[in-house]
């Protein structure tokens, strides 16, 4: 019998550290001081005797903005991921819990950041009492709402998408559900997941300016520390300087994050890859190559290992049986039972929920008052000017905490426009306050609550909605026509892509805000119209989504599927309809619900862009939120959120949830 004996060198002792620890030590101290920096700042002390928050444009000042900025999108994406893996997992794995979930997320997709701000805002604030960290709190939920989406579908798509073979794989392995998760669905859909989470933290940046600029009730705008409320004071204060100072340094920023973060992910996630051939060239990083030589990492991978043994343990099947993939024939009938009672009582809180929701946006009554339809009652100070608020309270009548003047307050101290002081009818003329021109007759017709909405006002939103739903399918639709060929070509080259990733994160990264000046000043002087020419600023986030969908379902087509058809020929369009789309067309479809999906929630800013003393404004949804934002959420802007919600229900439902089945019936690897 031979015996075997190990090498000298494996018998000699190691060292407790390498080389490569002299470079790994030094940058896990630093990026453990910066996070403790980053920390301070958030929970330093605010109460409502602090003074307001604002930020300095003086360079210096840029690199500690900029380090807030990074903790709030690192929270968010940490946040972005737990709820990824629990929500879209139930989604795809929960039939009856899919027909709630799937709606929900295509409508919470689709509400606009000030929205959620309004919503919030004052529930962070009152759960972090005499702490920053309300605000901060406030901003992270924000940025949060901006990447979720574009994670959550991309991880169902892969859940709903998973081949045939590896089902069948994990059903013969007896996997139990815990360990199929992390052995089976979190590996495959681990490639497009990182490129979609890398999407997420760019495309964050765009609505970076609208989450660190915070309305609150009684203190007007508070500036949190970090580059997007930089950008929003020298956009206000139309300094171009500034502004080219906060794109360098969002450069550096992306730049840094890309080669630390983002490629060492990628170039990990390779493996991960389905596919049964190598690929001629595989994704590298140089800093993924030091924290594998490097034994510090080593010894701290190796941490959560007896823990992660111990689930999976308890987690095994032992001696139960595993789960079929098809149920046996009689459970058919209980389950139609049983969907017909979830339908049931579905319907049932859906009509309670909506009973609820119109009596907080209509007041009582649903919008109806003895038998006759109530009016809108229009703010008189619709910039919520303190002056001019304070010169109605100087005349008796006093406005809202807000500043809100309602018509039928001015109506009820004028005896319905019948008495009017020559101090007052100097105030209505006032181009500040928007009055009726005919105050006698607009006080006659029954008017709605103060604060609510009226259903002429509904359909006057609804009509908004069909607006700016026109210019999210166009621009969605050429967005597409141009980056899909260029994603594909990206996408098939390892090389250029390895190039081209750092400059597409610069450019989903990098805040429209920035570029809006420009389309300010061209629409301005050139005389051009609004309504037509404010539609591409709608897309300059969104379309990142396509871009970033597109280089990822291209990477991922299976090398040896590529390798057949070379081996059969395939080229040009035939290539094109047998192959390329076809294999990517789950990427696609993720691509572009998630791209619609942006660019109706950056209509809000789109629709109502400021340079200095030039404000635009187009017809649109977007425009009608921006109008009635006032820092407390109110029922105008939850009619606003309520229409936009219901607008890309509608267009999800009749357009891209075919598009879904048919990726998961038809174009599935396996």
């Amino acid at each position: 019998m031979r015996r075997l004996f190990p090498s000298p060198e494996a018998l000699r002792r190691r060292a407790p550290f390498s080389r490569w620890d002299l470079l790994v030590i030094p940058g896990v101290l630093a990026l453990l001081a910066l996070l403790t920096l980053a920390l301070e700042g958030a929970t330093a002390p605010y109460t409502p005797t602090s003074p307001d928050l604002t930020v300095s444009l003086d360079l210096a000042h840029l690199p500690y903005y900029g380090l807030r900025s990074l903790f709030r999108m690192l929270a968010a994406l940490l946040l972005s991921l737990l709820f990824t893996f629990t929500y879209a997992t139930a989604a795809a794995k929960l039939p009856r819990a899919e027909k709630v979930l799937i709606p929900l997320l295509d409508f919470l997709q689709s509400l606009p950041i000030l929205g959620f701000l309004t919503a919030t805002t004052g529930i962070f604030l009152g759960l972090f009492q005499g702490s920053l960290f309300g605000l901060e709190a406030a901003s992270i939920f924000a940025i949060f709402t901006s990447q979720v989406w574009n994670m959550a579908f991309s991880f169902y798509a892969s859940l709903r998408t998973l081949p045939k073979e590896l089902q069948e794989a994990a059903a013969m392995l007896r996997l139990s559900p815990w360990q199929r998760f992390w052995k089976l669905e979190v590996p495959f859909a681990m490639p497009g997941l990182v490129w979609n989470a890398m999407m997420s933290v760019s495309g964050g940046w765009f609505f970076v300016v609208a989450s660190e600029v915070i309305s609150v009730v009684g203190r007007g705008n508070q500036y949190l520390p970090g580059v997007g409320s930089y950008v929003a004071l020298a956009i206000e204060q139309a300094d171009l300087r500034a502004m080219l100072y906060a794109g360098l340094t969002l450069f550096v920023l992306v730049l840094l994050y890309d080669q630390l973060f983002f490629r060492p992910v990628v170039a990990w996630a390779e493996k991960f890859k389905f596919e049964q051939s190598a690929p001629e060239e595989a994704a590298r990083s140089w800093v993924l190559t030091l924290l594998q030589r490097a034994r510090l990492t080593q010894r701290i991978a190796r941490l959560p290992q007896p823990l992660w043994e111990w689930l999976w343990l308890k987690s095994s099947r032992k001696d139960r049986p595993g789960a079929t993939l098809e149920p046996p024939p009689r459970r058919h009938l209980q389950a139609r039972w049983a969907d017909t009672l979830f339908n049931l009582g579905l319907t049932l809180s859906a009509l309670g929920l909506l009973g609820v929701l119109l009596g907080y946006l209509f007041g009582p009554g649903l919008g109806f008052r003895d038998g006759r339809m109530l009016q809108p009652n229009p703010n008189l100070n619709p910039a919520l000017s303190p002056a001019i608020a304070q010169r109605f309270a100087d005349l008796g009548i006093r406005p809202d905490s807000d500043q809100a003047l309602w018509l039928s307050r001015l109506c009820s101290a004028t005896r319905e426009g019948m008495v009017l002081g020559e101090g007052l009818k100097r105030l209505l003329r006032d181009p500040g306050v928007k009055a009726p021109p005919d105050l006698k007759q607009a006080c006659q017709k029954p008017l709605a609550p103060e604060g609510k909405v009226a259903w002429p006002e509904a359909l006057e939103v609804l009509r908004l909605g069909f607006f700016t739903a026109l210019r999210v399918t166009l621009v969605v639709l050429l967005a597409t026509l141009f980056w899909l060929p260029l994603g594909i070509y990206i996408g098939l080259r390892p090389r250029l892509t390895r190039l081209v990733q750092p400059l597409a994160q610069f450019g989903a990264a990098f805040p429209a805000n920035l570029l809006f000046p420009l389309f300010v000043v061209a629409i301005a002087h050139l005389r051009l119209n609004p309504e037509v020419w404010v539609s591409p600023l709608m897309v300059l986030g969104a379309q990142w989504y396509i871009l970033f969908n597109a280089v990822a379902g291209a990477a991922a087509i299976p090398n040896d599927l590529k390798e057949a058809a070379r081996m059969y020929g395939l080229r040009g369009g035939l290539a094109w309809r047998r192959l390329l789309l076809p294999a990517m067309f789950p990427a696609l479809v993720t691509g572009g619900i998630t791209a619609s999906g942006g660019t109706w929630n950056a209509s809000i800013v789109a629709e109502v862009v400021r340079w200095g003393g030039i404000t635009l404004v187009a017809t649109g949804l977007g425009a009608y939120i921006d109008r009635w934002g006032t820092g407390a959420f109110n029922p105008h802007v939850g009619l606003g959120m309520l229409v936009m919600g219901l607008l890309v229900l509608v267009y999800n439902r009749l357009l891209w949830r075919p598009l879904y089945r048919l990726a998961e019936e038809r174009y599935r690897l396996g």
